[in-house]
């Protein structure tokens, strides 16, 4: 149990907040109702479900979760823990010491997070192992990275991506930043990872020579191994990315960070043009003599290209966006200290606590004519000023918006170069959660006022206890099991966002089971796995009703094997007199010659 923090005792906390339409003067924003009540903290999350820690009822503080309008004590949680949301549907409590559910109410006492990191690692570890053949350090491939509070920026309730640095086997590859021959990989929960330091998409390399008859040159640079006879010379043009890049922002499909190309030439070649803009523009770094360095906003595929880099898997797509205007003049200066990305876009902003203000710019990633280049015109045309910034609270949603409290209103940042103003509320609000429009906790605690937005006003939010149990019930023994509305176990298969299976005594089954001689996988928590599931070394594949799968697998075009055991085949197998050949990954070999054997277009042994 976490120790409980005791709190001055303070007013009733009532129903969720009843939105309410403005009428009179066909404003476009809601008027929010306020209750009263002390709210320390609360996360947002969708349908209406919350997590609320405060006082309730008069009663002592407690850390809630509201579902449909209903506040559940949480038992095992004591109030003031300090929280923070984490993967796609948990609010991480005091550190891991607890995980809570949002989408079931369920307290999880595993350490969630810090057990998909290990996972993670341990999952690169292998892959990185098996494909590298001389992109890194042997050693260092043979190394568990550590991936503890490296998880990538993003937005709210996404998927978690983490980030780590192989040693180059190269350490004189033009590297000069604090850490020579440091490689950056990005990698997801399943150890599918991406080389980000390779692929540079498409960058225009234009040259001249003082060497008497060479005329201008232009190449294009695709990735960092890249290297040109630029004017009869050897290896006259090469690049490289420094490896402190930032990364700013994630979508569900690419990485964004700011980093620093750097192109070199040899003595008798300099570099004249970059996409075409002329290297005299003063986003280009020319000072050192043969070298041009420029920073750039990169915008990075999540997906393993087809190809690799001595083994390694690199980003399928990479574009580099110059910090530039449209003619090539810098426009660093317009980066603010924060970012976030919606929708494509990347929003940078700042609160500046000197002056009570918000700074808020939309980068618009645009080309024109092959130049990639930021537009930096979608800014705000002024800062915002806050009288008091004792009520100024910013944050973002689920879909990397921002949003800002102050003055008594709740705006959202429209992408563009505005603040909408959304919600009217208490004008004391200094606390603000936000998952989307229609799911947000406006609180003070000072001043024990709240809002809740959305959720079911209807029903009260503190319930005396129930005559009859209902709902996820941990017994001492830490089972689980699930009381219906009559007050009776439920057995069998249960949806409740996830699948759970209830055995025949109201257990909830974890782990492989048995139904019916069927095979299903149900992860620690209870929810049947679908896909891939990696379970102790060895990889299973589960359909999507659950069922575990045997036999031939066609996924996404790729032919796999499932034994008896429900164990993925590599290597050599026999399959009714029929010789196949299953690589590492378990992906069947085909068109191709494996120890001299051949195999046809079927996989089968010729």
């Amino acid at each position: 149990m976490i120790k409980r923090i005791s709190k001055a005792t303070s007013l009733l906390v009532a129903a969720a907040a009843i939105i309410s339409i403005i009428p009179a003067n066909a404003a476009d924003y809601k008027k929010i109702n306020s209750e009263d009540g002390t709210v320390y903290s609360a996360i947002a999350y969708k349908n209406g479900n919350f997590y609320i820690d405060g006082e309730i009822n008069n009663k002592d503080d407690a850390a809630y979760y509201l579902s449909n309008g209903k506040y559940t004590d949480l038992d095992d949680i004591d109030s003031g823990a300090s929280t923070e949301n984490y993967g796609s549907k948990y609010v991480n409590i005091e550190d891991g010491d607890y995980f809570l559910d949002l989408e079931t109410g369920k307290v999880i006492d595993d350490n969630l997070k810090d057990d998909a990191q290990d996972d993670a690692a341990s999952a690169l570890r292998k892959n990185i192992k098996r494909d590298t053949d001389g992109r890194y350090l042997k050693t260092d491939t043979e190394t568990i990275k550590k991936l503890a509070n490296k998880e990538l920026t993003g937005s709210k309730f996404g998927q978690v991506w983490y980030q780590t640095q192989y040693t180059s086997l190269n350490d004189t590859n033009g590297f000069t930043t604090a850490i020579p021959g440091q490689l950056n990989v990005y990698t997801d929960g399943k150890g599918s990872y991406i080389d980000a330091d390779y692929n540079l998409g498409s960058i225009k390399v234009t040259t001249t020579s003082t060497a008497i008859g060479i005329s201008p040159k232009t190449v294009t640079i695709t990735n960092t191994d890249d290297k040109f006879d630029g004017a009869g010379l050897n290896d006259a043009v090469t690049s490289t990315v420094n490896t402190n890049s930032v990364v700013i922002g994630q979508d569900s499909s690419n990485i964004y960070r700011i980093a620093k190309i750097t192109i070199k030439t040899e003595a008798t070649v300099s570099v004249s043009k970059i996409n075409g803009i002329d290297v005299t523009s003063n986003a280009f770094n020319t000072l050192t003599p043969g070298e041009v360095s420029f920073n750039v906003i990169q915008k990075i595929s999540k997906v393993q290209a087809s190809g690799d880099i001595d083994g390694a898997k690199y980003a399928k797509s990479v574009t580099n966006y110059i910090i530039a205007d449209d003619k090539g003049a810098d426009a660093s200066a317009n980066l603010l200290t924060k970012y976030t990305v919606s929708n494509g876009k990347i929003i940078t902003y700042k609160i500046d606590t000197t002056d009570n203000s918000v700074e808020t710019a939309t980068i618009i990633l645009t080309s024109k004519n092959g130049y990639y280049y930021t537009d930096f015109k979608k800014k705000a045309d002024e800062k915002v000023e806050v009288v008091d910034s004792n009520n100024l609270a910013v944050d973002t949603d689920v879909d990397g918006n921002l949003w800002r409290l102050s003055g008594g209103y709740i705006y959202k940042w429209d992408n563009n170069k505005d603040w909408e103003k959304i919600y009217k509320v208490d004008g004391s609000f200094n606390e603000i959660s936000v998952y989307d429009k229609d799911n947000i906790v406006a609180w003070n605690e000072n001043d024990e006022v709240y809002s809740v937005i959305g959720g079911n006003e209807a029903e009260s939010p503190v319930e005396e206890t129930p005559e009859v149990t209902t709902g996820w019930v941990q017994a001492p023994n830490a089972t689980w099991s699930y009381y219906k509305a009559d007050g009776t176990k439920a057995t069998g298969w249960l949806q409740y966002g996830a699948w759970y299976y209830l055995k025949a005594d109201g257990v909830m089954a974890t782990g492989w089971y048995n139904n019916n001689g069927t095979w299903y996988f149900l992860n620690g928590s209870g929810a049947m796995q679908t896909g891939w599931l990696n379970n102790n070394g060895t990889w299973y594949y589960l359909q999507s009703s659950g069922a575990m799968k045997t036999g031939w697998l066609n996924d996404n075009g790729t032919w796999y094997y499932l034994q008896s055991s429900g164990a993925m085949t590599t290597g050599w197998l026999n399959d009714s007199g029929t010789w196949y050949y299953l690589y590492p990954n378990g992906a069947m070999a085909a068109n191709t010659v494996v120890n001299g054997y051949n195999l046809s277009s079927s996989g089968a042994l010729k």
